[in-house]
């Protein structure tokens, strides 16, 4: 699990299935069995000297679509960093994918809250 205590999370865009290259949304085969979804979002750390920024997509593994809309400030829960390694007609590639449980949304954007 990551710690997010100095992290501030912004849903970047709406929040999608999670689709296989049929377009069927995925399961999470490993641990639940529930449906998974893409909730793309912005990351700022704001630790002292640590400052940092940058967009990530999280998969939510969740029976029900998570109700967080683009311009939310969310808290992904339970939220995971998990690296990937995958090798494709000779090439190696790898990353970090993030999974969490749900988000809690702590505040809607000003437009939305006045409406």
């Amino acid at each position: 699990m990551l710690d997010t205590t100095n992290v501030i999370f912004e849903m970047a865009d709406d929040i999608v299935p999670k689709l296989d290259d049929k377009g069927v949304q995925k399961m999470d085969t490993r641990d639940t069995g529930l449906p998974m979804w893409t909730a793309p979002m912005f990351g700022r750390g704001r630790a002292i000297g640590r400052k940092w920024s940058g967009q990530l997509n999280v998969t939510i593994v969740s029976a029900e679509k998570p109700t967080a809309e683009d311009g939310d400030q969310v808290i992904p829960l339970d939220l995971e960093a998990l690296p990937w390694v995958s090798e494709q007609n000779g090439k190696t590639r790898s990353g970090v994918a993030f999974k969490a449980s749900g988000l809690d949304v702590v505040s809607a954007p000003m437009a939305a809250q006045a409406a």
